[in-house]
């Protein structure tokens, strides 16, 4: 997994590329916990797993709507295909890229 910046998002989501990002933060219990989970499980779901720390920038955060943390944004083509906010399992993250 690959910590991207807000300007490397909005390249991946121009180009259409098909991706989960996790919107976390570094103070964030959950967050760690799902971190965990997504390290065990970005091997296995087929499509490449980035994260966002969204204390880096604020605005772009807002912008992106999340409004709490963990966040989970499943791109396709560019465009968002489903949304989770907590922690989800291997089976719920699996399901979120289906």
């Amino acid at each position: 997994m690959q910590k991207l910046s807000s300007t490397e998002i909005l390249e991946k989501i121009e180009n259409k590329e098909t991706f989960l990002l996790d919107f976390y933060a570094v103070w964030c219990g959950p967050c760690k916990m799902l971190m965990r989970v997504l390290e065990e499980s970005a091997p296995n779901l087929g499509v490449e797993v980035y994260t966002y720390d969204v204390d880096s920038d604020h605005k772009f955060t807002q912008s992106q709507g999340v409004r709490s943390v963990p966040t989970l944004k499943f791109f396709q083509n560019g465009e968002i295909k489903n949304v989770k906010t907590g922690v989800l399992s291997q089976a719920g993250l699996q399901e979120l890229v289906s």
